[in-house]
């Protein structure tokens, strides 16, 4: 079992006391159900490399879901348990983060929550309805260092078509790049402080590249206006049709988290998980300052 140490100097007797901290303990969560080899093959790869993995994923694929839950108070139902730390809730990545935390792990708090490798990016729009960063925004809110990790897609119509085979292909190495940041958060963990700065989360990206083609990693806010995924053709007979918005397809030379990580960059962008802002706080006020406003 891989263990850091820290040693203890005791000067009034003059003995060394060598501490062995418990190895990380981790819960892994996801959208895209818990059988996904993004999951499952990162539980396999973490606890190769002695940390404590519990495993609680959606029973069927959640993708697009966001920040959904199950409302089931009072009711008895029931939990499938693949293999050891490895479950599969019937209902949503959010319920699948409360259930880790709230449940199994409800007495032995995660030191950490990553929620993926996701299949396809989590940039731009896709980030407002992802499963798999509200899951850890979710954790991030309830005070849980949290990081969301995708693998991106190369967007050209044959690749869509062809059911993204080149995120299929560079899976395992988006995955392999997730243990090694967890491996760097570990080495630099101090006794009784958090993984990651207190209240943030990470969305992590990782190009559907070759090694020896990605360019490097770029931190970077979500795009702020993000260009809508989708848009509705509305029939003659009334009927509607969704379809994807084709400026998604092609080249992005935008400054933003989808046009780095399509010119081949690893993105980080963080998070916080809050409803609040700060922004506009002043114009509210003076807003309020109406008594027409200040009335019941």
């Amino acid at each position: 079992m891989k263990k850091s140490l820290v040693t203890l100097a005791l000067a009034a007797s003059g003995l060394s006391v060598v501490v062995q901290a418990a190895p990380l303990r981790i819960l892994l969560v996801n959208d895209d159900g818990c059988r996904s080899p993004g999951i499952t093959q990162l539980q396999r790869q973490l606890a190769d490399n002695g940390y404590d993995v519990w495993l609680v994923a959606p029973a069927e694929n959640q993708s697009g879901i966001g920040s959904a839950i199950t409302m089931r108070m009072g009711k008895t139902f029931s939990v499938q348990k693949n293999a050891d730390r490895q479950f599969c809730f019937p209902g949503t990545p959010a319920d699948s983060v409360d259930f880790g935390l709230f449940g199994v792990l409800r007495d032995n708090p995660p030191d950490l929550v990553i929620s993926g490798v996701n299949d396809g990016p989590n940039t731009g729009a896709s980030q407002l309805n992802s499963g798999t960063v509200s899951a850890a925004a979710r954790a991030v809110r309830f005070g849980y260092p949290a990081i969301a990790a995708s693998i991106g897609y190369i967007l050209t119509p044959e690749e869509m078509s062809q059911g993204w085979p080149a995120t299929k292909k560079y899976w395992p190495q988006a995955i392999d790049y997730v243990v090694q940041v967890v491996k760097k958060l570990d080495r630099q963990r101090l006794a009784g402080q958090p993984l990651l700065p207190a209240g943030i989360g990470v969305s992590i990206n990782y190009p559907a590249r070759d090694k020896k083609q990605i360019a490097g990693v770029k931190v970077i806010e979500n795009q702020p206006r993000p260009t809508p995924q989708f848009y509705y053709q509305i029939q003659p007979d009334g009927k509607v049709q969704q379809m994807m918005n084709d400026q998604l397809l092609g080249a992005d030379n935008s400054d933003t988290d989808g046009g780095w990580l399509s010119r081949g960059w690893i993105t980080w962008t963080l998070f916080d998980g809050q409803w609040n802002t700060q922004q506009g706080l002043q114009q509210v006020k003076k807003l309020l300052a109406d008594p027409a406003l200040q009335q019941p």
